[in-house]
């Protein structure tokens, strides 16, 4: 099948590759110019674990191209998929100009009648927008489905060659067949197809993001708790966890979600059930305790160091999550801008983030390494749980920082392994080690 992808970014270019290993003639289009140039070239716009290499490999097998002409891409397409953004306006609805956009771009350059696949996270209803926009533009026959994406960044290419599930929502049952026959080497593999309408399926991507940040700010809302009680927030997570009903995954504390997804899709997940009469009060509860746990730590620094003026604090971890170098609404930048609004000299180290870090925050200084970003520290603030973190070597970094405090805003140490490297150990929601 021969399929357009609209917006090759971290959704799309992950779902063109991905397509073009299951079999289709895939064209991934963009108007950004230097990002089709970038990714032809065979360097990738941005970092994602095996992408490069599953791009490579389709970019051989010319099942995959990529073109900034949509003409070319909507050449024969069945299936044109978009994949752009939908930030949050200022008063968290979503906007969806790109989707707009793109879709004017799918009916205007249609050479046959096709398919519109919603891959970005839209607000309830968009397919009725879509469905009658269309309908003013294109002379040929269309179809609009909803078919949400469930990756996570970091690991987007190991759920899209592997998903837990595909979600499609069409109003006509020859469309789920076309659909079915689309995704049929993954159905093979037993992958669960949900067949749902369009507005479903629209709402159940808001609605699983929204229960995942959830989970992360019940367990920093536990941790608050563990840290005046002197409990350890991670065992009862870990008790938590072995309940099936409730499972172990999003249950770690720490400095709060960041990242593009979450916090826009909660703002847009709230703005669509005030638009339709609810008012989803717990959202604003979610984060409220997100942006709580952020000042947790920074409170933790100031009461370890005292005086923040004149201190040196070291972040390790700038992305908002690793795997990744998004420093989109990164909890390690916002950290990093509270401490050198209160007169903090900020260092910082991360494996694949760091000039997106110091593009993004004026006076954070970004080293080439861990051990010069600890150089003279007064704090070491573990921000991003990267595990090669772990792999340091501890006692080097001991004899080079100024006082040997591990602040660990991921629980990613034992307070074992801290302690025989000569550190004061806090950690986040279990009792601290000093030495």
């Amino acid at each position: 099948m021969r399929v357009a992808v609209i917006g090759v970014g971290h959704v799309g270019l992950v779902t063109a590759a991905t397509l073009a290993h299951a079999g289709h003639e895939v064209a991934g289009l963009d108007h950004d110019y230097d990002k089709i140039e970038t990714i032809v070239a065979g360097r990738m716009p941005f970092f994602e674990p095996d992408l490069a290499g599953l791009v490579a490999e389709q970019l051989r097998s010319g099942r995959l191209r990529f073109t900034h002409d949509p003409a070319e891409a909507m050449a024969g397409a069945e299936f044109a998929f978009i994949c752009v953004g939908t930030p949050s306006r200022p008063d968290g609805e979503a906007n969806l100009l790109a989707i707009e956009k793109a879709a004017r771009t799918a009916a205007q350059h249609a050479a046959s009648d096709f398919i519109l696949v919603q891959k970005s996270t839209v607000p309830v209803s968009t397919g009725d927008r879509l469905q009658l926009l269309i309908g003013e533009i294109s002379q040929h026959n269309f179809s609009i489905v909803s078919n949400p994406e469930f990756l996570r960044e970091g690991s987007a290419v190991a759920d899209s060659l592997n998903p837990t599930r595909i979600l499609v929502g069409a109003d006509d049952e020859a469309v789920h067949a076309r659909m079915r026959d689309l995704y049929a080497p993954f159905l093979k593999e037993g992958v669960s197809y949900f067949a749902t309408d369009i507005k479903t399926a629209e709402l159940a991507k808001h609605a699983c993001n929204a229960f995942l940040a959830l989970k992360i700010s019940y367990a920093n809302a536990l941790a608050r708790i563990c840290d005046v009680s002197g409990a350890d927030v991670a065992s009862i997570a870990d008790i938590m966890g072995s309940d099936p009903r409730i499972g172990r995954a999003f249950l770690n504390a720490g400095l709060g979600y960041g990242g593009f997804c979450f916090p826009k899709d909660i703002a847009a997940f709230k703005s669509i059930a005030s638009s339709l009469g609810y008012e989803f009060s717990l959202l604003d509860e979610v984060v409220k305790i997100n942006e709580e746990a952020l000042q947790a730590a920074f409170a933790k620094i100031k009461d370890v160091l005292w005086n923040l003026e004149d201190k040196r604090v070291a972040l390790f971890g700038l992305s908002f999550k690793p795997g990744t170098d998004d420093v989109r609404d990164s909890p390690a930048l916002n950290l990093a801008r509270e401490l050198i609004s209160a007169g903090v000299t900020v260092s910082g180290y991360d494996p694949e983030a760091g000039p997106a870090a110091a593009a993004q925050v004026d006076g954070l200084e970004v080293c080439n390494d861990p051990y010069e970003a600890a150089e003279r520290a007064d704090c070491i603030v573990i921000c991003t749980e990267w595990p090669e973190f772990t792999e340091l070597d501890w006692v080097r970094i001991k004899g080079i920082c100024t006082r040997p405090l591990i602040l660990d805003g991921r629980n990613l140490f034992t307070s074992e392994a801290a302690q025989v490297a000569g550190f004061t150990y806090i950690p986040t929601g279990r009792p601290s080690v000093n030495l």
